[in-house]
């Protein structure tokens, strides 16, 4: 099922979602970009390079092989394949990929830690909807 409907979608290696029926509305920060500051957007962002500052999705943050965060990072949904050095929060997922790397407290409705993943922080799943 997709992000965006139940259409077919495919996953690039980062995880990165691409539904090839709806029009792609994603920002690459690529891996020679490095921005210093704060980054918002109201669509999937997929960080390939490295962030000092503050991170702000209406969408899906997706940190990518080569992605560094040295920010606070707050998004509908986060995926770490990189790596994070502050505080997440994740409207309605947080997930930490094998290869991903979180060094700060994670604040979201689910959290995943896939064998593998590195986490030190504390983790507060208490803020669920009813």
């Amino acid at each position: 099922m997709g992000v965006w409907s139940n259409k077919k979608e495919t996953r690039s290696e980062h995880g990165f979602v691409s539904n090839q029926l709806l029009p792609q509305r994603k920002s690459v920060i690529g891996h020679t970009i490095v921005i210093n500051g704060e980054v918002e957007s109201d669509e999937e962002v997929l960080i390939e390079g490295k962030i000092e500052g503050f991170v702000k999705s209406k969408g899906l943050v997706v940190i990518g092989k080569t992605g560094i965060v040295d920010a606070e990072v707050e998004a509908n949904e986060v995926i770490v394949v990189g790596k994070i050095n502050g505080n997440v929060n994740g409207v309605t997922k947080v997930e930490i990929k094998p290869e991903g790397e979180v060094n700060g407290n994670i604040v979201s409705q689910r959290v995943v830690l896939a064998e593998g993943a590195i986490f030190k922080g504390n983790i507060d799943m208490s803020s669920r909807e009813k």
